[in-house]
């Protein structure tokens, strides 16, 4: 058997996590589109009743708000949030992006600059996991010494549904 390259080797490493991300993100994409055609759907049924109500009415013209109370919701909503994003994808590791994706379309929070959604995600995405951690709930996947590298965490073993856990 010929020995593999070590260059070969580190990209076909840089491939196999490239392919991760791919499965995350069109995962994220997938129950996306779900949520856009209910979206949807429900825009087009309060559509039909203001027309029915009053036919003088544009419904075209209703500019669109945000609605949330708080920004996350109840207490502890971001937490369970972040907990639900582990362990789908347990076993595996997922990266600190991804989990802020699906946390960011589950809350539909809007940044309008970059550096907000970064800020974002240090502040309380970063620092929700930090306490999962600390409570034994999801481990670190990377070394936390170096901050601006962006993280891979996953759900403990001992903490995931009966029917994600894996085989021994």
């Amino acid at each position: 058997m010929r020995k593999t390259p070590s260059y070969l080797k580190g990209l076909a490493e840089a491939r196999a996590r490239a392919a991760r991300d791919v499965q995350c993100y069109q995962q994220l994409v997938d129950e996306l589109q779900v949520r856009l055609a209910q979206a949807q759907a429900e825009l087009t049924a309060c559509d039909t009743l203001i027309k029915k109500f009053d036919d003088r009415l544009d419904p075209g013209q209703i500019e669109p708000v945000n609605y949330w109370q708080g920004r996350y919701g109840k207490r502890g909503a971001l937490r369970e949030a972040i907990l639900k994003v582990l362990q789908a994808h347990a076993p595996a590791e997922v990266t600190t992006t991804v989990i802020g994706l699906a946390v960011q379309a589950e809350f539909r929070l809007v940044f309008h600059l970059p550096v907000e959604r970064e800020a974002w995600l240090g502040n309380s995405v970063r620092n929700c996991l930090k306490k999962l951690v600390k409570e034994g709930l999801a481990e670190a996947c990377h070394d936390q010494s170096n901050t601006g590298y962006v993280g891979s965490w996953r759900a403990r073993p001992a903490n995931l549904p009966s029917e994600v856990k894996p085989a021994r």
